[in-house]
């Protein structure tokens, strides 16, 4: 689903510098828009409340922010990439009327799950009613932004969508902080930024709402599609909740490690790790943008021009052609998005020492810093590189790669937290480098044998005369 992509196209497109800029930030929003709302709030709300309510209220509505963040990203990836996949089919087939069933389906079980979820964590961590509550209403919120974002593909209006998070970040910021002037606790900080998020929410809603505007005559035919889809595409599905388990289970070691400090509130987490990974992980932001306003738009056209030679009868000459520069342009693109992130990624690490004293974090973190800001480099390559195998249906790869990702995070940084301090950052730094390399190696594999796959090795119309075949998970071809 390239709408949002088109139009963003269409805006950079005009040549001057101020679309650029425009195309770059609302590329931005679209891509990590749920991100950017958090690091927004949180630093404005921190800067703005902590002489008001002490560090220790202010640590647990960080914390409960965080764990809803997490939570609600590992249990809807599933089910948004699911839920995407059957919009992209449905609009293939020229069914628009399928789309609304199945984004109120997957509002339903994204609810459904990470209220599951939520309830489990508060148990085990023995919240209180009041925060438990408020972890609740934010994480079953943030679960239905990324739904809707998912959905926000196939919209047309990027401005709607940036609009819509820009408001919600002005609402949760003045909700939160009336909250906390009124010394409401933790709990009601959180009610408060959850409000903001409601808005980000109905405002992604209704424009999509608005995109799709045909009646809903069977409900259930959204749950129903949604059920077949797990089926269909499970293997997207666990690589998706891999994926962002990936992003997170490094976090998850050092909390429960014994770097983890565990808060009055009964959460844990570890600022020591945490606040300089959170910094570092700002450096993939403009690559994810450039990716979106760039390689979902042109990528798409020259996508397209390659099945559209096919589907042409054109000759095998011309399909190579198609094939060469779709594999050139796709490749050259991710290359200099990468050297411009690797600069940026420079700038992060001579200045880490003034960062670190400029934001009151301490001076061990700065090693943290740098491997993060490192890390973060690779990390894009492995999201870009996978996301390419997914436009030519290489679910298995990409569900072998994601898998390879949350193993290599898990088990080297409980290595690294086991050789102390000095190795802090290192077992993240070393997975998002393996991992990159691999899954590039795998896209640059699959643009060569294009032609390859798209008659014979993946396509969906022979399947019954190599069902025999088995293909084995490494194989990158």
């Amino acid at each position: 689903m390239a709408g949002i992509g088109f139009a963003l196209r269409n805006l950079s497109r005009q040549e001057t510098l101020s679309s650029v800029l425009a195309a770059g930030g609302h590329a931005a929003v679209i891509a990590a828009g749920p991100w950017l709302f958090t690091i927004a709030s949180l630093a404005a709300l921190s800067f703005s409340v902590e002489r008001q309510v002490g560090l220790e209220t202010l640590a647990a509505f960080r914390a409960v922010i965080i764990y809803a963040f997490a939570t609600s990203l590992v249990v809807t990836a599933p089910v948004t990439i699911v839920a995407t996949r059957l919009v992209a089919d449905a609009l293939w087939a020229r069914k628009p009327e399928a789309v609304r069933p199945l984004l109120f389906a997957a509002f339903a079980v994204s609810a459904l799950a990470v209220g599951v979820a939520v309830a489990g964590l508060s148990l085990y961590f023995h919240l209180s009613a009041s925060l438990a509550l408020s972890f609740a209403s934010c994480s079953l919120t943030v679960a239905m932004i990324w739904v809707a974002l998912g959905f926000c593909g196939a919209v047309r209006d990027y401005g709607a969508v940036t609009a819509a998070f820009l408001i919600g970040l002005g609402c949760s910021v003045a909700a939160a902080g009336t909250a906390a002037f009124l010394a409401l606790g933790a709990a009601g900080m959180v009610f408060g930024f959850s409000a903001g998020l409601m808005v980000t929410f109905l405002g992604l809603s209704l424009r999509i709402l608005a995109t799709f505007p045909q009646p809903l005559l069977d409900p259930a035919s959204g749950m129903t599609a949604l059920l077949h889809g797990f089926h269909a595409y499970r293997t997207l599905a666990i690589g998706a909740a891999a994926g962002a388990a990936a992003a997170w289970i490094d976090k998850w070691v050092f909390w429960f490690s014994p770097a983890g400090e565990r808060l009055p509130c009964g959460l844990v987490h570890a600022p020591l790790y945490d606040s300089a990974m959170f910094i570092a992980s700002l450096v993939i932001i403009p690559s994810l943008a450039a990716f979106v306003a760039k390689l979902e738009t042109e990528f798409f056209d020259r996508y397209q021009r390659y099945y559209g030679s096919i589907k042409q009868h054109g000759t095998i000459g011309q399909i190579e052609g198609a094939r060469v520069r779709l594999s050139a342009y796709t490749l050259d693109t991710l290359v200099l998005i990468t050297i411009a992130q690797v600069g940026m990624c420079a700038v992060l690490i001579m200045t880490a020492p003034m960062l670190v004293s400029a934001l009151n974090l301490q001076f061990r973190q700065i090693a943290i810093l740098r491997f993060g800001a490192l890390a973060a480099v690779f990390h894009f390559i492995f999201i870009a590189s996978t996301s390419f195998l997914l436009f030519f249906d290489r679910r298995w790869l990409y569900l072998t790669l994601q898998c390879l990702f949350v193993t290599l995070n898990l088990t080297l940084t409980i290595a690294t937290v086991a050789l102390g301090q000095d190795f802090y950052g290192v077992g993240y730094f070393g997975a998002c480098f393996i991992s990159s390399l691999i899954a590039y190696i795998a896209a640059a594999l699959t643009f060569k044998n294009l032609n390859f796959l798209t008659f014979l090795g993946n396509n969906p119309s022979i399947v019954p005369s190599t069902s025999g075949y088995k293909r084995p998970l490494w194989d990158l071809r």
